[in-house]
């Protein structure tokens, strides 16, 4: 799938959503008369979290970069 930098953004935002609502109750798989759900493991979501970011990240430079903005990653110097 081919991600919009506001698509990773409303997806990092989901994700840390249900991490901070997680850290009240945390219960990955519970049974409901006799239907059992099962919660992504809070592991598995900080990956996939860290994963968009860094995508967004790369994203964000290569757009700043086709605008002529430079290039965030380039460090110049002087001597």
């Amino acid at each position: 799938m081919s991600w919009t930098i506001k698509d990773l953004r409303d997806q990092i935002q989901a994700i840390e959503t249900v991490l901070s609502g997680r850290i009240t109750s945390d219960v990955e798989n519970y049974s409901i008369a006799g239907r059992q759900i099962t919660k992504i493991p809070i592991t598995e979501l900080l990956v996939i979290r860290d994963r968009f970011k860094r995508e967004l990240i790369s994203m964000e430079a290569a757009e700043k970069v086709a605008l002529g903005q430079g290039n965030p990653r380039k460090i110049l110097t002087r001597f």
